[in-house]
This record gives C-alpha cells, structure tokens and sequence, in this order.
C-alpha cells in the first residue's frame, strides 16, 4: 500500500503543478504579444513530449522496471518547468514545454504500469483510477494556486512552483515506492526470451487489428483531444473573451476538476460491475450538452455550470478507456500497451490545441467548439459499435 501511496502521490504533485501552470499558459504567450495559434502550440507542444516519450518509456520499463522511470520523469520535467519561469522568448517557452512532455510521458506511463501491475480484473477499473483521482486532486487544487500567485507574483510564478514540487515527488518515489519481485522476475524473462518476444510483436498486432482496441485508441486520442484543445485553450481564451479575470479562469478549472474527480471516483466502480462500455454514451451526451451551454453563457454561474458537466462528461469516460487497454495487454507487454494507451492521447492532446486555436483566429470560438464535439462523438460511436467488451456484468 505504501507504494501505492507514492505512485500516486507522485502524480499528485506532477498535476498540482501542471494545473497551476495550465490556465496561466495562454495568458503567458499572448502577454508576450503572440495569437490564439502561437498559444495552442505552447499548450500542445507539451503532448508532442509526451507522445515522442510514451512508447520508448513502456518499452524501457520493461527492462529496467518501472521504478526508474518514474523518477527520471519528473527529474526532466521539473527542468522543463524551471527554464518556462525563467524565460521571456517563445522559442525558449516551446523547447521548455517539450522537455516538460518528455518528463510527463515518462512519468505517467510509469504510474499507469505500475498500477495496471497490482490490479486485477475484477478490480482493475477501480485500481486505475486512483491514477486519474490523483490527476485531478492536482488538477482541481493547482488552478487555485496557479491564478492566485500568477496575479500576485506574476505569470511565470506557478511554473517554479510546479517546479519544485516534482522535487518532493522524486524525493517521495526514491523512499517509498518498491519494484515488486515478481515484476522484477517478469522483466527477466521476458528480456531474455527472443520466442516470447516475437509472440509479443505478434499479439501486438493483434490487439489493435482483430480486438477491436484501435477504435479505443482514436477516442482516447479524442479525449485528449478535447482536454488540451478544448478546455486548456479554447476555455481560458474564451472566458477571458467573455470579459472575466485569471482568477475565474483558475476557478473554471478547479470546478471541472472537482467534478471530474466525483466522476471518476464513481465511474472506476461502475466499469468493474457494470462493464467497460457502459458509460460511453452519457458521458459523451454531457460533454456536448457542456460545449453546447459554454458557447451561450455569458454569466459566471452558467460558465462554472458548463464546469461541472465538462467535468462528469469526461470523468465518465476515462475509466472505460484506459481499462480496455489494461484488460488486454499481453502478458509480458504491458509497458507497451500502456505506452501505446498514452501515445493515442498525446497524439490528441499535441494536436488539439493548435487545431482549434487556428479555428479560432480564422473563425470563431462557436466552431472551434462544434469541431471539438463532432470529433469525440464520432469517436464514442467507433468505440461502442467495433470495440468488444472484456468485462461482464457482476
């Protein structure tokens, strides 16, 4: 338990500064008289990172362990937030935010290894989630602390902070954090067997053409998709558009992160009892009621209202995704699968970003916001006809 303690509250303190750094982000590049474009680039460019590190990651973790790669991780990331604080060229900005994805892609897989290590099948949706409660624990109270310092110390503030919290997470993995042994013994084995590891290419190929798991890529591609594009570049800019300060900026966020938080607590149990796929649908139909509702708002209780459904949309939708990956990665590969899981969302979260913030300098918010609900519907339905269910009902 202890180690799953760390794990987790490794992640915690990597999100607690990535949200205090999120919602100042955009803000930060227009400030320095950049456009919309140039800011989803610097938002994006962090998932370009981690997509260029996620399978190199899966694969080094298994065999080295995963211990080691959830320190190097954060150690490159907290590099990458240190530079972002201390520079005012947004050439500098972007290769700071690069390294910052090569931390993050290292670290998460890590934690989503790990986690998919000690968990079952019966258990695996709950398990998991402990990873995604742990995102938005930081998620929710790092927006707080990211607007309130941006205001009071300036922009670049909250990304020391962030930082020097992936420092405490280092020093927290290093002393709690075990490798199991029958990991350890895995990871042997599976180095030294050339037949297991072409069975694995093999079962690889597999799993994304006849199980039905490349639909599940594209829609975790979509929700990443979403998260980068839509709420970490189309809502700051939006909400600032619609004449509100950094503070309701940072509160947008804490509120969506609080209600995805609710979302996924809940979510983890239903995908264990009630099956993987059960919550595609309504979690998607509130999504797009949230995009729908934050084009017409123009108060600030409806803008935290769109918060909440943005919120449960996307927590319900996060345990079934990440559980059919887990549920079939093969035995031996599971740091590839993993990896692969993290490599469709960073592609989603890279590309998000600059997508629909051209959207939105050559058009509007209005169809930045449709493209971003056409995309994660299309990809629900791919997901809920193609892709099979791996848990039953119990």
């Amino acid at each position: 338990m202890i180690s799953i303690f760390g794990v987790c509250a490794s992640v915690f303190l990597f999100t607690i500064g990535q949200g205090a750094t999120n919602p100042i982000l955009p803000l930060l590049v227009q400030n320095l008289g950049h456009t919309a474009v140039v800011a989803g680039f610097a938002v994006g460019i962090f998932g370009a990172g981690r997509f260029i590190t996620n399978l190199p990651s899966g694969i080094l973790a298994q065999k080295i362990g995963r211990k080691p790669i959830l320190i190097i991780g954060p150690l490159i990331a907290s590099i990458g937030y240190f530079i972002t604080g201390y520079v005012d060229s947004i050439q500098l900005i972007l290769l700071s935010r690069l390294i910052t994805g090569f931390g993050g892609g290292m670290h998460f897989v890590g934690a989503s290894i790990y986690l998919r290590d000690i968990s079952s099948l019966n258990n695996r949706g709950r398990i998991m989630s402990l990873q995604s409660i742990s995102i938005l624990i930081g998620q929710t109270i790092g927006p707080i602390i990211g607007g309130y310092i941006g205001e009071l110390y300036g922009f670049t503030s909250p990304f020391i902070f962030a930082s020097i919290s992936l420092v405490i997470a280092i020093v927290l993995i290093i002393t709690t954090v075990i490798e199991p042994s029958n990991i350890k013994q895995n990871l042997r084995q599976t180095n030294d067997s050339k037949t297991k590891k072409k069975h694995g290419i093999f079962q690889l190929l597999y799993l994304f053409i006849k199980s039905g798991l490349l639909p599940v890529g594209l829609m975790t591609m979509s929700q990443f998709f979403h998260r980068s594009g839509g709420r970490f570049t189309i809502a700051p800019l939006l909400i600032q558009n619609k004449g509100f300060t950094v503070s309701n900026i940072g509160g947008f966020f804490s509120v969506t992160s609080l209600a995805q938080l609710t979302a996924v607590s809940l979510s983890g149990y239903i995908v264990d009892k009630l099956g993987r796929k059960i919550l595609l649908i309504p979690g998607t139909s509130i999504i797009l009621l949230g995009l729908f509702l934050f084009d017409n708002s123009n108060s600030y209780p409806m803008i935290l209202l769109v918060a909440i459904l943005l919120g449960i949309g996307e927590g319900s939708l996060s345990s079934s995704t990440v559980t059919l990956f887990a549920d079939n990665a093969p035995k031996g590969y599971e740091g590839v699968t993993m990896g692969l899981y993290r490599t469709f969302g960073d592609f989603g979260f890279m590309i998000g970003p600059p997508i629909l913030g051209f959207i939105i300098q050559q058009m509007n918010f209005s169809s930045a916001l449709l493209v971003d609900g056409i995309l994660i519907s299309a990809c629900t339905l791919g997901v809920v006809i193609f892709a099979k269910e791996t848990k039953k009902r119990t």
